[in-house]
């Protein structure tokens, strides 16, 4: 049996539940209405030291780590290492990366400073240079996808959902943000899968 561990509205649970969704996973959801920054798992230090979501037990094997989950779901269930090229494979991980450090860095403060925190005790001027950063990094997402229809050329995988979870957050934000013709088109056809809808569509919270 697969278990998921974590709430429905935290980033990273969402790029396990929307893989799992896609690769056609049947799976036991544990803390799925959760409340924020807690998990009322019996014993879930033993689960997870970290005390963090998401956790992936798959049929005994524990794992942590959002993107690292990912990975193993496609490669232990899908033919995408199998059959996808090791340059693709590196493009494909290299944008993953690209969400958990160079966008998420700026999300944070963006994100907890104008949806989770009072507008008495925001901090406006870290908030705004973040969205400064925030655009400048959307705007090299467009770029790239200037070309492609997905993040892999013409194939939808595991890099599209790791952005595309991030991509939803960007644009359910309060914020302006710049023309990105080349993101919106893509995001509107990932947005648009069953398995975004099921998982990710109505959760910006």
């Amino acid at each position: 049996m697969i278990e998921l561990y974590g709430r429905r509205t935290s980033i990273n649970v969402q790029k396990v539940s929307w893989t799992l969704c896609e690769l056609n996973l049947e799976f036991k959801w544990h803390e799925e209405h959760g409340a924020i920054g807690k998990i009322n798992v019996e014993n879930y230090e033993q689960i997870n030291p970290q005390l963090i979501v998401p956790t992936l037990n798959d049929n005994g094997s524990i794992i942590s780590q959002s993107n690292s989950i990912v990975r193993h779901l496609y490669r232990k269930y899908s033919d995408f290492y199998k059959l996808t090229n090791a340059n693709d494979i590196a493009i494909a991980e290299q944008w993953m990366e690209f969400q958990s450090t160079d966008l998420q860095i700026n999300m944070t403060p963006v994100f907890w400073g104008l949806i989770r925190t009072s507008q008495e005790h925001r901090d406006h001027e870290l908030i705004n240079k973040n969205v400064i950063l925030l655009n400048n990094k959307f705007t090299i997402l467009n770029n790239f996808l200037k070309i492609r229809k997905f993040i892999i050329n013409d194939s939808f995988g595991m890099s599209d959902i790791i952005l595309g979870v991030a991509t939803y957050r960007y644009m359910s934000l309060p914020i302006e943000r710049p023309e990105l013709i080349h993101l919106t088109k893509w995001y509107e056809s990932i947005s648009s899968r069953d398995c975004f809808i099921k998982n990710i569509q109505g959760t910006f919270s």
